[in-house]
């Protein structure tokens, strides 16, 4: 079996990292790396299958990293999926996939932990296996790695079931320590080849679904307190540009806002914010510890954050010294986004976003987007006149009920947009696939050929100052039959794999006939996929709860057919989705 010596000294010696492209993907040796001598541990390879600069930068893998590497017993190293160059060079120098910590062949770790951030990325996970010489399906394991999935495609994990042991169902820190202290003290099963009763301890812990011992009901893992986990104040720092070059800090998980079609803000309920004190004393740290000349606040909706008028006072004093900028994922539709948006930008202007994700109010009730035209009118002015030159909006295609007449008003209100002033707007436009876990899941969603007629709509768009990007409809119906898929569409994954599927997520890799030929093969109907479903079905995901009722997405649905709006529960009251009742959580709201 190659060693670590034999991969470190490919890497310096073999002239490889000259003939591929952005070799710094491939060396490790990053500041705030961990380093531990590695005999007696438990040793897990946190994998992420994409590049290193997407990798890099999800904070959910260096999350685990901080917190599993804080017990001596365990020892959390890192891998990502090279880019094909390096994988061809691999492969011919017979090199497997290895961490960058200490350079030791995946398969030699006690366990592969993969995180599944999209469904594009699916053929990428079989991909990683393959390289990392592991069985690609469970059932051919005896004494290797047991693989691990997490994320949010693991809400539904039947398209990937027959190639994980195990999923992570829930958030990651409740579960996963959990988990590998269960293999620590039961090691012997997994190296003697017991698997399954190794599973079968696994699978009476909060959060764990286990495919193979089947469709068993699992309830999410959850963290009732987010400010129980410190924010790591030394993150690793690359050496390369990464897709989000910059210090990452979660100020709150949760969105209760129930957008219909927003599958995050049903996953990660309820809303659990971090302190004031906390976040200041972590800013200091994490810059100090980086040398980031950006720092971005993290979460699905930072601007409702309780404190986020005293935390930018707060934190604007801290950057403006060394001219760091904050950024904020997205901006709230009103003045008071734009006042605060107004005082970060006092040091550098990063950009504004909205989403108003429909053109007509009609159409933004049946979502739940709970915003107005004069909303976003009045919040685009303010921006211009706080002296923004550029803007960016996102809208949807395809939404539930939607008709050309709502297409059209998505043109009308960029134009009135644009003509505030702005040198330039840009439109995004993506194609709406309905997810597992939410209001929508019930929805069809329209064909590859209807999608293109609608998209052709916005095209009177291009040009006058508004540039206008759109998702390529080949790629979201692969998505949509991805993401309500069953294990019928998990073989068709890996036909399309071997087929020479790979980094479908990247426009230019994605080749739609690979999988037409694959869904073909192995008996998949798409239109199956993307008709729809009764509220009565039972759905493909329904054994895995996130605590949220299914009677709540039903009455949401039915609501959105009405075209009626639901509030949020921080201010209206409870609305009834069941997840406080359910895991025993509640929302933690930090006012200062």
């Amino acid at each position: 079996m190659i060693n670590s010596d034999d991969i470190r000294k490919w890497l310096v010696s073999s002239g490889v990292l000259n003939k591929v492209g952005k070799p710094s993907r491939y060396i490790g040796k990053e500041l705030n790396r961990v380093i531990k001598d590695p005999d007696g541990k438990l040793r897990i390879l946190l994998s992420f299958p994409d590049t290193y600069e997407v990798g890099m930068s999800h904070l959910g893998l260096k999350i685990l990293y901080k917190e599993l590497n804080k017990t001596d017993e365990f020892y959390a190293e890192r891998a990502y999926l090279p880019w094909k160059d390096m994988i061809e060079e691999m492969i011919s120098a017979r090199i497997p996939l290895y961490s960058m910590e200490t350079y030791t062949a995946a398969a030699q770790f006690d366990i592969v932990g993969i995180t599944l951030q999209y469904e594009l990325c699916y053929s990428n996970v079989l991909a990683l296996l393959d390289l990392a010489g592991i069985p690609l399906l469970q059932k051919e394991r005896t004494t290797e790695p047991l693989v691990l999935g997490g994320g949010p495609c693991s809400t539904n994990p039947e398209p990937m079931a027959d190639y994980f042991d195990a999923f992570v169902i829930g958030d990651g820190e409740a579960v996963t320590p959990q988990i590998c202290i269960e293999v620590r003290e039961n090691i012997e099963l997994l190296r003697s080849g017991r698997r399954r009763e190794l599973l079968e301890l696994l699978s009476k812990i909060q959060g764990v679904y286990v495919p193979s011992l089947g469709r068993r009901k699992v309830v999410k893992a959850v963290i009732a307190d987010l400010s129980d986990y410190e924010i790591d104040p030394s993150p690793l720092v690359p050496y390369m540009k990464t897709v989000h070059d910059r210090a990452v800090m979660e100020v709150m998980r949760g969105c209760n806002r129930g957008c219909r079609f927003c599958q995050a803000g049903m996953i990660y309920r309820p809303v659990r914010e971090r302190g004031v004190d906390e976040l200041r004393e972590s800013v200091r740290k994490v810059l100090k510890a980086t040398g980031y000349d950006e720092l971005s606040f993290l979460s699905l909706s930072t601007m409702d954050h309780s404190s986020i008028d005293v935390l930018s006072e707060e934190i604007l004093p801290l950057l403006e010294p060394q001219r760091v900028a904050l950024s904020l994922p997205s901006t709230r539709i009103d003045s008071f986004g734009v006042e605060i948006a107004s005082q970060i930008a006092s040091i550098r202007k990063t950009g504004l976003t909205f989403a108003p994700e429909a053109g007509s109010q009609r159409l933004r009730n049946v979502i739940n987007k709970n915003v107005s035209e004069d909303d976003l009118m009045a919040t685009v002015k303010a921006a211009k006149n706080s002296g923004w030159q550029r803007v960016k909006l996102y809208f949807m295609v395809g939404l539930p009920t939607e008709r050309d007449e709502d297409l059209e008003e998505i043109v009308r209100l960029a134009r009135r947009v644009k003509a505030v002033g702005f040198k330039e707007v840009s439109v995004s436009a993506a194609i709406f696939i309905p997810k597992p876990h939410t209001p929508f899941q019930f929805s069809p969603q329209i064909s590859e050929v209807e999608a293109s007629r609608r998209l052709g709509i916005l095209r009177k768009l291009s040009g006058r100052g508004i540039q206008l990007s759109c998702h390529d409809p080949s790629s979201s119906t692969v998505e949509g039959v991805l993401s309500r898929g069953d294990r019928k569409v998990g073989r068709a994954i890996l036909r399309a794999y071997k087929s020479g599927a790979i980094f479908d997520e990247w426009n230019e890799e994605f080749d739609a006939s690979i999988w037409q030929e694959a869904f073909k093969t192995e008996g998949v109907d798409v239109q199956d996929y993307m008709k729809g479903y009764s509220t009565q079905d039972e759905l493909t995901w329904d054994h895995i709860s996130l605590g949220i009722s299914k009677r709540f997405f039903i009455e949401e649905y039915e609501k959105a057919l009405r075209e009626e709006t639901t509030g949020d529960c921080r201010w209206v009251g409870c609305t009834g989705c069941a997840v406080c009742q359910t895991l025993n959580v509640t929302n933690v709201l930090r006012k200062a």
